[in-house]
């Protein structure tokens, strides 16, 4: 417990610890971050699955303490200790280019801004309150803003993070779990391979970073802005119509041995591009896709604004004015769906579940086959 207020301590957080995740009883037989880092770049065999705790080990999914936010310090701890593959947690840009861990684009959803902005709490459903985009705001004022309950209905005594203070206290507290930053810009690219570098030995081996492919279609740009970062890319269906995926995923093959492509349906859009990877011996991601809105079967968009469903953002991909594919489903909610279409890697809100799942499919044979 020590080691854990240490950690919070010096990523500028104060918490409440009681109710944390435990340790479990099987922790010994977690691998270190660079061998599950390893695993998950598929640069050391292993015919698991591996999973990524997207946003953390946080709010309902957590099996120890409900109150975690997501994007959380409380969250990478609790992820730490519930002994998972590795974390996925989102990179956001304050005005003034401080790294920050937020999911949105905008701070109302997550957090008490209308405590320092001024104004009416955000409300999602009908997109008023206080809801400035995080690069229209400088650190000094987000460092003073408290994370909302996972409900909504609270505000914890978690601090926004900074990206710095993570990494410092990952080092100081050995934590062994390793982590994926999921960036959205080339400049949060930058700023997080400096961040990572300065601050983590060998940090190729344990921190990586998502990026889009439309954002580096060819890797060598990436290993120019990030050399010190593992990196995987991402492929996602609306991709089609803005690079020639085919090309990028070519390139990013020479390189890596692990991409995510986030095929939606059985033999729908990407799917090819992805039986190819795996038919080259490539570890392929996928995002599993939960529901995290307050309306049934729908999601808060990038903005904290609720909401939109699966269905609305359905790719038709369109050649030279004539058809050339769309999606009619989204089954990435769907774990058998995602096991038989056979990835390698899955992001998950729910990681523990997701875990369970697979080891009743017989693919955790050389790992935790539960966290809690």
């Amino acid at each position: 417990m020590r080691h854990l207020n240490t950690f919070l301590r010096r990523a500028a957080l104060p918490i409440v610890l009681a109710g944390l995740v435990n340790a479990p009883a099987a922790f010994a037989q977690c691998l270190q971050a660079s061998d599950r880092m390893a695993e998950i770049l598929n640069r050391r065999h292993t015919a698991d699955t591996m999973v990524l705790a997207h946003r953390g080990y946080w709010g309902k999914y957590n099996s120890g303490d409900h109150s975690i936010p997501e994007n959380s310090t409380a969250a990478i701890v609790s992820a730490n200790h519930a002994c998972m593959d590795g974390i996925e947690v989102d990179v956001k840009e304050s005005q003034d280019g401080v790294l920050y861990l937020l999911h949105d684009f905008h701070l109302g959803r997550t957090t008490d801004v209308y405590s320092v902005k001024g104004g009416a709490k955000y409300n999602p459903m009908n997109n008023s309150g206080t809801n400035p985009a995080i690069n229209h705001v400088a650190a000094i004022d987000i460092d003073r803003l408290r994370l909302l309950t996972p409900d909504r209905n609270g505000v914890s005594l978690h601090r926004v993070p900074r990206v710095s203070g993570v990494l410092q206290s990952w080092v100081l507290n050995r934590l062994s779990t390793p982590i994926i930053f999921d960036t959205k810009t080339t400049s949060a690219v930058i700023r997080l391979d400096q961040l990572a570098g300065s601050l983590v030995p060998n940090s190729a081996s344990t921190m990586g970073a998502k990026v889009n492919a439309t954002l580096y279609p060819d890797p060598a740009a990436f290993f120019r802005d990030a050399p010190r970062l593992a990196p995987i890319p991402v492929f996602t269906t609306n991709m089609l119509g803005v690079i020639n995926v085919a090309d990028s995923l070519n390139k990013w093959g020479r390189v890596t041995k692990t991409v995510e492509i986030n095929v939606k349906q059985h033999n729908g859009l990407l799917s090819y591009q992805k039986n190819q990877v795996q038919h080259n011996g490539n570890r392929v991601g996928v995002f599993h896709a939960i529901p995290d809105g307050p309306v049934a079967n729908a999601f808060y968009k990038n903005t904290g604004e609720c909401c939109y469903r699966l269905s609305d953002v359905y790719y038709h991909y369109i050649v030279m004015r004539q058809n050339a594919g769309r999606d009619t489903d989204d089954r990435r909610g769907n774990l058998d769906f995602i096991n038989s279409e056979h990835f390698g890697l899955i992001t998950s809100d729910d990681p523990n579940g997701v875990v369970k799942f697979l080891a009743g499919k017989g693919k955790r044979n050389s790992h935790l086959k539960r966290y809690d």
